[in-house]
């Protein structure tokens, strides 16, 4: 449901007194961390500034709230500048101040520029609460440009450039499409689509239950944001408040409909893999760039829990140099005949933790040469290349969840313990590849089709992308999260929906794994995540399926081999099983047609018979009676005609098998 503004004030209050229990929340150390690059030296000869001047003052914002802020600058002027140093302006992370960066600051001013930081509202000393990284504090910035271009004593006003990463990249870029004229911006892991990012799909990331949820002395939210985090406990189960967050968090902070009126040139760079913004959103909004002034990456960068890699961040500190440069030294690069994007795949050989990285560059992005390869979910856990067309083939996971246990409880547990595993059942499904003849670039935003259905209104699947070695070890790549937020039980669907952008190389001789679960949490993650899941996990009970026929990945490789086979053969005749089962009917209970599949071993031909007996044990239908061979079986019994009740389906092979079954019809 959506909460109106009028009543913010009352959830403020109300928030006051719970406030405390809900903030006590974990995050792992440097948990907004953005390291800045260091600058080219405008001094001749490696020359430094004699000393470098410090300044703290205050400006009183357009509605009274006081901005905190800081200027660093070299104490004489430098001959060589006749028209006053480039200044420098280094905007925070969320829940930051501006006396983290006053030790980058003065560093970089004794390279011969004047540097301003400052808090953003409602952090550090600043006053007035946050919007979280909106347009609220994107006017505080145009202010502090229009502030710093009437200072003029020491500086050139026309060669200003603003750099940060998350809010530090931000803000800047909703200020620049909202009228700020400065010489350039560099704005790292964030997205034109953040706010959406942090609930893609339906699904609540972790880190930002973290940003909402921080504590008076690291930001200070207004009523809107201190109601998003009473929000997010409340959309794991029947009170789901996610129309809340989907309506109100997009409002003022995405903006990818607008980046086609971008002006200022721009230096854009994401990591792969980023805990916080999927770099998706601004693969999507390259195409809207076109024309205007901008380079990009995406590959290894420090920010939100991502890999970090020492050739990368060689190469990294010649892509800014670069960029200060063309646009604050007036020196031209040769950008119009370079290429414009840049990325890394990651790739084999693991460092530690850390995957090693490749890097690449196009003109074009994605690649040259990239397409979408489908592979399919199936039976017997394989992932293939061809369709399955049963319509019935189908797996199926439990969502186990102790009808007591909450989502606050669970993040108050961590998602550890005893309390935990008692309460929440971890449940997954396994789908393998064959083994790759070559290696596979893959390179954009994987996707996934899914026909489903679930026995909840409040269906989650979460899946994970591994590569698999030959001695069995699997590597996580990627992940894609969806929940369903309006769905009705029992109801065959079809989604689809993007996950998290990847470069990355699988090696020839390895596998593709897709992992389906109900609690997306990878061995990788806990560096960054801890014990913590990427996405809150949905708190209700259930049984929830996938469809074999027309549910896949689409997975983007570039594929600029003349041979296209990219999988060692696959099995194609029909899977034998190895022992006789019936197994249970599926949807349980049901209303008025259910599904009932059984199992006949290699070797077996004889009669089979399965039957329907209501609870006196009356034979009330006979949906087999033949000679069948060894195989697969799905036979669909329709009870509309029959009244709600206890029935039992019995399963007769020959003379070697029976077993029976209960089943419940509720109308």
């Amino acid at each position: 449901m959506r909460i109106q503004i009028k009543h913010f004030l009352l959830v403020t209050i109300l928030l006051v007194f719970a406030g405390s229990a809900f903030s006590q929340i974990k995050r792992p150390a440097n948990f907004n961390k953005y390291d800045f690059q260091k600058l080219p030296s405008t001094y001749q000869n490696g020359l430094m500034a004699p000393y470098v001047v410090s300044q703290d003052f205050k400006i009183i914002l357009r509605d009274g709230a006081e901005m905190d802020a800081a200027k660093f600058y070299p104490s004489e002027p430098n001959p060589y500048l006749p028209d006053g140093y480039p200044c420098v302006i280094m905007v925070h992370g969320y829940g930051d101040r501006k006396e983290t960066l006053a030790h980058f600051a003065s560093a970089q001013a004794a390279y011969g520029y004047v540097v301003y930081t400052y808090s953003v509202r409602g952090q550090g000393n600043s006053t007035g609460l946050s919007n979280l990284m909106s347009t609220l504090e994107a006017d505080d910035l145009i202010e502090l440009v229009n502030y710093i271009k009437a200072d003029t004593v020491g500086l050139d006003s026309t060669k200003i450039l603003i750099m940060g990463g998350s809010q530090g990249g931000t803000v800047p870029y909703i200020a620049a499409l909202r009228g700020m004229n400065v010489a350039a911006i560099i704005s790292s892991v964030t997205s034109p689509e953040f706010a959406t990012s942090w609930n893609e799909n339906g699904s609540v990331k972790m880190s930002y239950l973290w940003t909402i949820s921080y504590t008076p002395d690291s930001a200070r939210y207004n009523p809107l944001v201190t109601a998003m985090e009473k929000w997010v406990y409340e959309t794991g189960k029947k009170n789901d408040k996610w129309d809340s967050i989907a309506y109100w968090m997009p409002i003022g902070r995405d903006f990818n409909n607008q980046v086609q009126n971008l002006n200022v040139p721009i230096l854009l760079e994401n990591s792969w893999q980023d805990y916080f913004f999927n770099a998706s959103g601004n693969i999507r909004s390259l195409a809207k760039l076109q024309g205007k002034p901008h380079r990009v990456y995406f590959g290894a960068v420090m920010g939100h829990g991502g890999d970090i890699s020492e050739t990368e961040n060689q190469w990294h500190m010649n892509f800014f140099n670069e960029w200060f440069y063309e646009y604050l030294w007036r020196i031209p690069q040769g950008f119009n005949t370079r290429p414009k994007y840049h990325f890394a795949y990651s790739s084999f050989p693991k460092i530690g933790v850390m995957w090693s990285f490749l890097h690449d560059s196009t003109d074009v992005f994605p690649p040259a040469g990239s397409s979408v390869t489908k592979l399919y979910f199936n039976s017997n856990s394989r992932l293939t290349s061809t369709n399955n067309t049963n319509n019935t083939a189908r797996v199926t996971f439990a969502n186990n969840v102790a009808a007591n246990y909450t989502l606050l409880q669970a993040i108050w547990d961590e998602f550890k313990g005893t309390n935990f595993t008692n309460k929440f059942k971890i449940a997954s499904k396994l789908f393998t590849s064959t083994a790759l003849t070559q290696d596979l670039k893959m390179v954009g935003i994987p996707k996934i089709q899914l026909r489903y259905m679930s026995s909840a209104a409040l269906p989650q699947y979460n899946f994970q992308i591994f590569e698999v070695t030959p001695d069995g070890k699997q590597y996580f790549v990627s992940r894609l999260n969806y929940t369903d937020r309006a769905y009705t039980t029992n109801q065959i669907k079809t989604a689809t929906f993007e996950g998290q952008s990847r470069a990355h190389i699988f090696k020839a001789g390895n596998k593709i794994r897709i992992v389906a679960t109900n609690l997306d949490r990878t061995p990788e993650d806990t560096v960054f995540l801890n014990t913590n899941p990427y996405v809150l996990p949905v708190m209700v009970k259930a049984t929830n399926t996938i469809y074999f026929k027309n549910s896949y990945i689409d997975l983007p490789f570039v594929t600029n081999s003349a041979n296209p086979l990219m999988f060692s053969s696959e099995e194609t005749e029909s899977i034998v099983p190895d022992v006789f089962s019936l197994n249970q009917n599926y949807p349980n209970p049901f209303n008025p047609a259910t599904t009932i599949s059984f199992n006949l071993p290699s070797g077996f031909n004889g009669l089979v018979t399965l039957k329907i007996f209501d609870i006196t044990g009356r034979e009330v239908s006979n949906l087999v009676n033949q000679n069948l061979t060894q195989g697969i079986y799905n036979f669909q019994w329709n009870a509309s005609r029959f009244s709600s009740g206890v029935y039992f389906y019995q399963l007769t092979a020959g003379s070697e098998f029976r077993e029976i079954k209960k089943m419940v019809l509720v109308k």
